[in-house]
């Protein structure tokens, strides 16, 4: 298969396969398009989660770690790992030893000043981890330095008010640190979340950099409170303890993630605020990405994963455009890259605008016509090689835990495949659809029934629409990492020996014999 053009991608996020149909909001979609799309066309499945994307093994995939395989066309190592492997370690490479970790203490410890620990109170290993929040209030009470913990709950990589029990372990992890206070206490729509609502930023800013919130007494009545109130561990507004006095002259600031899209604009907004002149020094357990990066140094710092897919296409001539919209802008312009925003020659990303936070369940559509839209106008002038289009709906939708919302993100999804798939069949093109990452397709929590709006550990399906006739090929069974080479092959481009993933297209002889 040689010059195939034009070639289209679409991601589409959060849709993972699964048998049952109860919680299932991809099952229960109408999706026509969709459906003779995979019924007629070769089809595979490609394992999403685990190892097969850089993470531990039994572990969720999510964007981050699926977006990055998909571009670097091999598992891509996660920060989730690589933490750990520190917080193992008692030498050289241990958490306690890390040369930023040491300046931390050092800087802080002489003036009086405090570390105010930020991080999420959940072991839901995406935004961050309880776990690494205790380690780092622990170490840095052992130097004797004052830690202010600022607890962030989850409910959405958890069940929606697991939030009790995770304080709860997280308080009990800390105990013995004697220099650690717990100092307020919100969910991750006010802190972690990005892009964030102005208003709940400014919020989480006031707390923590002010004390400017109710004051709690007991936080885990406070969440037994707002639970009675129907409300779930990412909505939890700000509150504080009554020890707590704010951000003070020579203290520091730790956002304890794990991914550099997720606490960026917290931290953007405490070091706008006037707060931030008090400030000895702003620090994140790994990279941020955008403006904060100039200003926040991490303890774990990843070189990008290269060549990625991108790269390779750039290198061989080829002209891209990658479209997306807003809230999923991270997974092209950074984890499908690599972990890198350098834009290549030849390379386009296009970016629309997402409906307001506050209206996305009554626009489960997203911004997929404007993207639809611009992807077919470069089809007709036939200007690009390769397209990569992204459509979030059912992720997005799905995090919400509103399963009709999420069925009407899947129909609309299918709707703009629909007007997508027309007009590469009548320029004889290619079409390639699969997702990074699985949500729509389990929605309820199993073990208690309640919604769940995490990610899942679900393959992905892949299908590949098109082929002439003399060119359908068998597809086998495989990972993330085979998409990469899938398409290069299919464009005619070397793959480089770095991408360990390997085509997922049969030749005609590996057909026979799985045929036979």
């Amino acid at each position: 298969m040689i010059g195939v053009r034009p070639l289209v991608l679409v991601l589409l996020d959060g849709w993972g396969i699964c048998a049952e149909r109860e919680g299932n909001a991809l099952a229960q979609a109408r999706t026509p398009i969709y459906d003779r799309l995979a019924g007629t066309s070769p089809h595979a499945v490609l394992a999403a989660s685990g190892e097969a994307v850089g993470l531990p093994a039994g572990r969720p995939g999510n964007a981050q770690a699926g977006y990055m395989t998909l571009g670097a066309g091999r598992p891509v190592t996660q920060s989730l790992v690589h933490i750990n492997r520190a917080i193992q370690d008692d030498g050289a490479q241990s958490i306690g030893a890390n040369p930023v970790f040491t300046q931390i203490v050092q800087r802080v410890r002489p003036l009086g000043g405090a570390v105010h620990l930020i991080g999420m109170a959940s072991p839901g290993g995406i935004a961050g981890h309880q776990h690494h929040l205790a380690v780092l209030a622990a170490l840095l009470s052992h130097e004797g330095v004052q830690v202010w913990i600022h607890a962030v709950t989850d409910g959405r990589d958890t069940s929606p008010q697991a939030g009790i029990d995770c304080l709860a372990e997280l308080l009990d992890d800390t105990a013995g640190a004697e220099n650690a206070t717990l100092a307020s206490l919100m969910g991750r729509a006010f802190a972690f979340d990005d892009p964030a609502d102005p208003a709940a930023l400014a919020a989480a800013v006031k707390a923590i950099a002010d004390a400017d919130a109710p004051h709690t007494e007991y936080p885990a009545a406070h969440l037994d409170q707002c639970y009675l109130k129907g409300m779930a561990d990412d909505r939890i507004a700000p509150v504080i303890t009554q020890k707590y006095r704010g951000i003070r002259q020579d203290d520091a600031v730790f956002l304890v993630n794990l991914r550099p899209d997720l606490g960026r604009g917290l931290m953007e907004a405490l070091l706008a605020s006037p707060a931030a002149r008090l400030l000895a020094g702003a620090y994140s357990l790994c990279e941020l990405d955008g403006p904060a990066r100039e200003r926040v140094e991490p303890l774990f710092s990843e070189a990008p994963a290269r060549p990625t897919l991108s790269e390779t296409l750039s290198r061989a001539g080829r002209t891209q455009l990658l479209l997306t919209e807003t809230i999923a802008e991270t997974n092209l312009s950074l984890f499908l890259r690599g972990g890198t925003s350098t834009i290549f020659n030849g390379e386009t990303i296009g970016v629309a605008e997402t409906p307001p936070l506050a209206k996305l369940e009554r626009r489960p559509e997203l911004a997929a016509a404007d993207l639809v839209a611009e992807a077919i106008a470069s089809i007709k002038k036939a200007d690009r090689d390769f397209l990569v289009l992204n459509l979030p709906n059912v992720a997005v939708l799905g995090r919400t835990g509103n399963l009709r919302a999420t069925i009407e993100a899947a129909e609309a999804v299918d709707k703009s495949l629909g007007k997508l798939a027309a007009q590469i069949e009548k320029r004889g093109g290619v079409m390639a659809i699969t997702g990074a990452f699985g949500k729509g397709e389990i929605m309820v929590d199993a073990e208690t029934g309640k919604p769940w709006r995490g990610p899942t550990r679900s393959n992905m399906p892949f299908t590949l629409a098109g082929l002439p006739a003399r060119e359908r090929r068998e597809l086998r069974f495989g990972t993330l990492a085979d998409v990469a080479p899938t398409i290069l092959g299919l464009l005619d481009v070397p793959v480089p020996e770095a991408m360990t993933g390997r085509s997922l297209i049969l030749d005609p002889e590996q057909a026979d014999r799985v045929t036979a």
